[in-house]
């Protein structure tokens, strides 16, 4: 092999090397410093509109890198949690479940992750706090459905459990209620909340079989 072929091939791999090590190092920090400046400027700046959230938060968001969107987007997630809790709007509500949504369907269609269980479990409790604050059923079935895909990873995860608890209650699903707190019960057998609250749900169920039978 010729000199210059040695030294061709020497800088192609240093090109290579200095690439690598810009996108697999340079690029995740870069976008974990914009997703924290971006949190910290809406602290001290909060948007004055759904669409300047958008167009701030998705800067950080859409920034290329192999790694770190995950964690990123959980941690939007949680920050839509809190905006959701304090939203009895239903229109509000459905624009932040728009941003969840656009963020966290690729995630979920890759069905893996490094937490991916966590991500079902965060998406249901969203869907869940949507419900419980516009009535819409669509965030009903949404938390079942994410609920019930955690709890097929993690078959003894307390939280998707509990959360399915409250879905199933909801939903007033006797049969997959009951089912649910057995299992509950099954690994947590001095839940007396549990207990009350399902022996609770069965004397409401009842009172409501007898209500229709009149």
């Amino acid at each position: 092999m010729s000199r210059t072929s040695k030294q061709i091939i020497a800088v192609v791999l240093v090109a290579v090397i200095l690439v690598i090590a810009w996108w697999g190092s340079y690029t995740p920090m870069r976008k974990a410093e914009m997703f924290i400046a971006t949190l910290q400027g809406l602290q001290t700046t909060p948007a004055t509109s759904i669409q300047e959230l958008v167009t701030r938060i998705s800067a950080p968001l859409d920034y290329p890198s192999p790694i770190g969107q995950e964690e990123l987007v959980r941690n939007m997630a949680n920050n839509i949690l809190n905006l959701v809790q304090r939203s009895s709007d239903a229109t509000t509500t459905a624009q932040f479940m728009a941003i969840l949504n656009h963020y966290f369907d690729p995630i979920v269609a890759q069905g893996k992750g490094m937490s991916f269980g966590q991500d079902l479990y965060l998406l249901g409790a969203i869907n869940e706090t949507a419900f419980v604050q516009t009535h819409n059923p669509e965030y009903l079935l949404g938390a079942q459905k994410y609920y019930e895909e955690a709890v097929s990873l993690g078959p003894n995860r307390p939280q998707a459990l509990y959360g399915l608890y409250d879905i199933y209650r909801f939903e007033g699903n006797v049969a997959s209620t009951t089912v649910i707190v057995q299992k509950i019960l099954s690994q947590w057998p001095t839940d007396q909340n549990v207990k009350q609250g399902y022996a609770d749900f069965m004397t409401q169920m009842q009172r409501a079989t007898s209500t229709k039978s009149q």
